[in-house]
C-alpha cells in the first residue's frame, strides 16, 4: 500500500463554465492518472475516468470527502461525497473540505467557490485546490531560459531565446496537448488548457508550468 501523502503545493483554481462539454478533456479537473472530475449539466460531480455519470452515495468513484483542512486530518471523518454534504452541493461553497483519493492515499486541500444550480446553473462548479508539492513552480530558469509567467493564465513566453524553437506541453498523464514553433518574445496562447500542472519542452529542455 503507498503511504500517505498530503498534497502542499501550489493552489490552482478549477472550473467549468456552464453547459460546458464533459467529455471534453478541458473541462475535466485531471488531478492524477485515475481521477478526473467533471460534472454533467446537472446532478453532482463523478470521475469520467471510471464512471459515465453519477451515481448517489457512489461517484466520484475512488475518493471520499470531509469538511476541515489537512491541518486536522487525523479528527476528520471521510464519507462519499454525497453523504459529506448531505445532499446539499451548494453547502460546500466557501467551506474548507478535504479530498481524499483512495487508492492513492492523497488528501487534497479543496475549496468549492461555486456551484451551478437549476435555472441556468447548467452544471457549472468551481473550486481551489492543493497541489503535488514535488510539481511546485514559484521559479525556473535553466540555461537563461525562462517560462513567463508561471504559474500562468492565457499566455506564457519563454524568454532568453536567441532563435526559433519547439516547444511542447504534456499533461500529468503524458498526453501532448499542445507543439509549436516558436520565434523569440512569441507568445504562447495557452486559453484552451485546463487548469493544472503541465511539463513544457523547449528543444532539449523541460520545465514545469503551472496553468491557472
Amino acid at each position: 500500500m503507498l503511504a500517505q501523502t498530503i498534497w502542499t503545493g501550489d493552489n490552482i483554481v478549477f472550473t467549468k463554465a456552464p453547459n460546458a462539454d464533459w467529455t471534453l478533456e478541458a473541462n475535466q479537473d485531471r488531478i492524477t492518472d485515475d481521477i478526473w472530475l467533471t460534472r454533467k449539466n446537472n446532478q453532482g460531480l463523478f470521475n469520467i475516468n471510471q464512471e459515465d455519470g453519477y451515481v448517489t452515495e457512489v461517484s466520484p468513484t475512488g475518493t471520499e470527502w470531509a469538511f476541515g483542512t489537512t491541518a486536522d486530518i487525523n479528527n476528520l471523518t471521510f464519507t462519499d461525497w454525497e453523504t459529506s454534504h448531505g445532499s446539499n452541493p451548494p453547502s460546500t461553497v466557501d467551506q474548507d473540505m478535504v479530498l481524499h483519493l483512495i487508492d492513492e492515499d492523497i488528501y487534497i486541500d479543496i475549496r468549492f467557490t461555486q456551484w451551478g444550480q437549476q435555472g441556468g446553473g447548467g452544471g457549472s462548479f468551481t473550486y481551489e485546490r492543493s497541489t503535488d508539492q514535488n510539481l511546485n513552480v514559484a521559479s525556473f530558469d535553466q540555461d537563461g531560459v525562462q517560462l513567463f509567467p508561471n504559474p500562468a493564465r492565457d499566455f506564457i513566453e519563454v524568454r532568453g531565446l536567441d532563435s526559433q524553437a519547439q516547444i511542447t506541453i504534456y499533461n500529468v498523464i503524458g498526453k501532448k496537448v499542445k507543439q509549436q514553433t516558436i520565434q523569440p518574445k512569441q507568445k504562447i496562447n495557452l486559453s484552451d488548457l485546463s487548469p493544472g500542472i503541465y511539463l513544457c519542452k523547449v528543444n532539449d529542455t523541460t520545465f514545469k508550468l503551472l496553468k491557472q
